[in-house]
């Protein structure tokens, strides 16, 4: 069987990219935030094409991520012209609290891309649900599965300086994407790999699996313990990572210098741990915008996806993770990606190099 870690935009999209125009049957897309930016249109224009050529194309496309549709980057959201006023009370407060720099206009620009996959015959697209569902995957043929923390948009922030880093995995078996699909359902299946294994928070069956599963392989760290995370506190993971370092667990944290949401809150637990893990602990903040949400554990198990670190993504969104044991090319790549990684960081080593609002951190807190 196939595996393949994508690292970066580049990566992520040009292989989306490839099976959309090499797919034959059929293309399956669940995803939280579809930009109307170069990227979205790119993928949507692939799509069309697809559908002209007889392949059925099937996409889930959350509502609740058009907040940050219309309030990050150009403000343009693919999907989701229209104004919903509860939706538009939450973003006036996230681009208050983080946003107030961006000046793009939120009046939304009609996409005649959209109208074509509205009234394609082999286009079929759920875009009016509030799901929170927060995972982002695509399946094409039912052959190749990619899933991971990168949504659909150009992944450079407003400055043209700050680039994402994220990660999307690449899974080719239809025995798998069987797993795959009988697991999403809440089947149980019938054949199960012994390396890879489908982790989901299913919000509407109030089924939790994703912090259960972190915290657990946290407990099975021997030595070493690897993060890279957009977004922190919950706080059952906190204690978890403190306690994993008083037992002599060497932890590596790369994460932000300034994320574009909850920035003190990261601070506030990042301070917490330095000062509490008795110099097991080692804090990496990167320039770059860090939308990773991964962890390898030992240098050999491998847990990624799209759940963030912090309560909603434990405790209240719909999400997809994976485990990848034992995957020497995952390993070798990754390796040597994080090399590159760590120069662009900067090591902290003190909590006081942290300053954040207690204010704000607690208000995110009670928010994330």
């Amino acid at each position: 069987m196939e595996k393949e870690l994508l690292i970066n935009a580049d990566e992520a999209f040009s292989e989306i990219i490839e099976q959309i125009k090499s797919a034959e049957d059929s293309i399956y897309i669940c995803m939280y935030i579809w930009r109307d930016d170069k990227i979205g249109n790119l993928i949507a224009q692939e799509l069309i094409k697809a559908a002209d050529r007889g392949v059925n194309v099937e996409i889930i496309k959350d509502k609740a991520g058009s907040v940050f549709e219309k309030i990050e980057l150009k403000k343009q959201s693919f999907f989701h012209k229209q104004k919903e006023v509860s939706l538009s009370i939450k973003g006036w407060f996230l681009s208050y609290l983080y946003y107030r720099e961006n000046k793009c206009s939120k009046s939304q620009v009609e996409n005649k891309k959209f109208n074509q996959m509205l009234d394609h015959q082999n286009i079929t697209v759920n875009f009016k649900q509030e799901r929170h569902d927060h995972s982002k995957y695509f399946v094409f043929d039912n052959r190749v599965l990619l899933l991971g923390g990168m949504n659909i948009g150009d992944k450079i922030t407003e400055n043209n300086k700050q680039k994402y880093r994220d990660y999307m995995v690449k899974l080719c078996s239809e025995e798998l994407i069987t797993l795959f699909w009988d697991k999403l359902k809440g089947k149980k299946p019938n054949n199960n790999y012994q390396n890879i294994e489908f982790y989901f928070n299913k919000r509407e069956q109030n089924l939790y699996q994703i912090k259960p599963k972190v915290l657990e392989l946290l407990d099975q760290a021997r030595y070493r313990a690897d993060i890279e995370m957009a977004y922190f506190g919950d706080s059952d993971i906190t204690d978890k990572i403190i306690e994993l370092c008083n037992r002599g667990v060497n932890v590596t944290i790369i994460t932000s210098r300034n994320s574009n949401v909850q920035p003190d809150l990261n601070k506030c637990v990042l301070q917490k741990l330095i000062d509490k893990c008795n110099q097991k602990l080692e804090v990496y903040l990167s320039n770059q915008l860090v939308h990773s949400k991964f962890m390898c554990v030992d240098r050999k198990n491998f847990f990624l996806g799209s759940a963030n670190f912090h309560k909603l993504g434990m405790e209240q969104l719909s999400e997809l993770n994976v485990l990848i044991r034992n995957d020497r090319s995952i390993y070798d790549k990754w390796i040597s990606w994080r090399e590159d990684h760590l120069k662009e960081c900067t090591l902290i080593s003190e909590p006081s190099n942290l300053k954040y609002n207690k204010l704000i951190a607690l208000t995110e807190r009670v928010l994330c």
